[in-house]
């Protein structure tokens, strides 16, 4: 079966006959990931939502000035604004992106999550919910489909940018088809990373 970003004529034409995500949906109201593919936002960072936190939706009150409406054409107004307009907004909780400031005051919650960066992919921050933190790489091995993992250290012995160059360093031997734990055991990728 071909990968998701490159479908066959039968899975493409199933995604052409799926329901689009309408209002109604239930998992609109109660899935993060959902409110927002359903806003118009894209896959990457609807992704980063907190999906056991409710989205909420609150109505406030808008004052549509001039410089609100700067870049409409009045022609194309069905309805005349008034002031205190309500309009419906959306409030959902994101992964914040993965930085020195974040490894430091990401608080831990009742379970294990990560926080994830984006480059370099399938490194990320676990923390536990004793407060205890760790860097990981998510790794495959080319040719296999079991996905590995290693743990690089914890943030107080290991700077951000050094774990990065590790995650970068575990992901180019798996994609090279050489399985990386026994180099990360035996320390060999920190000497080569420092």
């Amino acid at each position: 079966m071909r990968p998701r970003n490159n479908p066959d004529d039968k899975q493409f034409l199933q995604r052409l006959q799926r329901e689009p995500i309408g209002p109604e949906d239930p998992r609109v109201r109660n899935d993060a990931y959902w409110a927002l593919r359903h806003q118009g936002y894209g896959h990457e960072f609807a992704k980063r939502a907190f999906r056991d936190k409710l989205p909420r939706y609150f109505k406030e009150k808008v004052d549509l000035s001039d410089e609100y409406l700067a870049d409409i054409d009045p022609e194309e107004l069905f309805v005349v604004p008034t002031m205190n307009t309500e309009v419906q907004k959306l409030a959902v909780v994101i992964r914040p992106d993965l930085t020195e400031e974040t490894v430091a005051t990401a608080p831990p919650r009742s379970i294990e999550y990560t926080i994830w960066s984006e480059n370099p992919p399938g490194f990320g921050l676990r923390i536990r919910p004793s407060g205890i933190r760790s860097y990981i790489v998510m790794f495959r091995i080319k040719g296999r489909r079991v996905q590995g993992k290693i743990t690089l250290g914890k943030p107080g012995n290991l700077p951000l940018d050094l774990a990065k160059r590790l995650a970068r360093e575990v992901r180019i031997e798996a994609l090279a088809g050489n399985d990386p734990r026994p180099m990360h055991k035996s320390g060999q990728l920190l000497k080569q990373a420092k």
